[in-house]
């Protein structure tokens, strides 16, 4: 296991959520509480970086407080209910991938227009509201997604297992296509990611790369990655994310997370 140098200064952990934040169940370590106390006894603030909602993510983490928390991979930064950064889509880009998503029922394919209010949806049956309930609580059901008033940052794509391939080359529109999950593909505008979200964060804190970890696994966490010093892919990671890692942490089944952050203050608290 690589470990974070107990003389570094960190001052900022980002971690991603599924696949490495959370244990092989999907949910979180309750051994994770008490690390993420011991963080921020010392100053280090702890940073879910998801492409979750973020009232998924503020009820999941309601115990912490007002916590700063990235949310809809990066298209959207909270501290509390104060929004430090944010990115609009034009209103004719989501109308076209409404369209697009709409041809492709043969990939069983259900679309999420994520607002800065709330999330929205057509579909209302079982399957589909099983599949986004785990990344989507504030939901609302609409018969008609292009009459939405509502400002979007980001909208997310459901398919059938091994569609997500074939749907992000549906979506031919001038925004940035991402998959996100095994069953997922993210459409937001370009240049927009978890790194640029947490660029923004570090900015309005005062924290540098050098002063910050990041742990992700999987492509959306690429750019997140990039952005500190000490960049952990878990080892169960997707192959472009491992090679841009300084660093590897053991598997999320492995609490790998929890193992590098004890490690680290265990080596703080001997020097």
């Amino acid at each position: 296991m690589h470990t974070i140098d107990p003389n570094a200064q960190i001052k900022l952990v980002a971690v991603d959520m599924d696949g490495t934040f959370l244990d092989g169940e999907g949910q979180i370590p309750e051994a994770a509480w008490a690390v993420i106390d011991e963080l921020q006894g010392q100053g280090i603030s702890f940073v879910p970086a998801s492409g979750r909602q973020f009232a998924t993510l503020r009820e999941q983490f309601a115990q912490l407080g007002e916590i700063a928390i990235i949310a809809e991979n990066g298209t959207v930064v909270m501290h509390g209910e104060n929004e430090i950064y944010s990115n609009i889509i034009a209103g004719e880009q989501v109308t076209a991938v409404i369209a697009a998503v709409r041809a492709q029922r043969q990939l069983n394919a259900g679309l999420v227009l994520c607002g800065r209010r709330t999330a929205y949806v057509e579909r209302s049956d079982a399957d589909f509201a099983a599949a986004i309930s785990p990344y989507y609580r504030a939901v609302e059901i609409v018969e008609d997604l292009t009459q939405v008033q509502d400002e979007i940052i980001k909208m997310a794509v459901n398919v059938g297992t091994g569609a997500v391939q074939n749907m992000a080359a549906a979506l031919d529109v001038p925004l940035q296509v991402v998959i996100s999950g095994s069953h997922w593909v993210d459409a937001m505008n370009h240049g927009v990611h978890k790194g640029l979200a947490l660029n923004a964060l570090q900015e309005k804190l005062g924290v540098s790369a050098d002063e910050t970890a990041v742990f992700g696994d999987y492509p959306n966490d690429l750019e997140m990655i990039k952005a500190a010093t000490y960049s952990f892919a878990m080892a169960n990671a997707h192959p472009v994310v491992a090679a841009a890692a300084n660093f590897t942490a053991p598997a999320n089944t492995e609490h790998g997370v929890l193992q590098v952050l004890r490690a680290y203050l265990q080596g703080r608290s001997e020097l």
